[in-house]
């Protein structure tokens, strides 16, 4: 269900619907509600699936798995390292036009 709303919440609302829309009219509107459900559901997977597709046709997958099998502790050292190397020869270079 729905994160953050609990049995009490769900209990508020359906007490909500019964009183403004009534019990008579209360199947057809579950009904129409359940309908736009299933139409949100099929458009959502739709939707998905070709983003998935055009992601293959690109190669994003082929980047994304690259991407996933490095070693993020690697990276994060070469920059570190990088950054390093540049502080020290930014003080060199000052030391140097002194």
């Amino acid at each position: 269900m729905l994160p953050g709303i609990g049995g009490v919440e769900y209990l508020v609302i359906a007490a909500l619907i019964i009183i403004f829309v009534g019990p008579k009219d209360l199947p057809a509107v579950l009904r129409t509600f359940g309908k736009w459900w299933g139409k949100i559901r099929n458009f959502s997977r739709e939707f998905r699936s070709s983003i998935n597709e055009i992601a293959k046709e690109t190669g994003v997958d082929d980047i994304k798995s690259k991407v996933e099998n490095t070693n993020p502790k690697n990276f994060t050292d070469e920059m570190r390292d990088s950054i390093n190397k540049n502080i020290i020869q930014s003080e060199n270079q000052k030391k140097e036009n002194e």
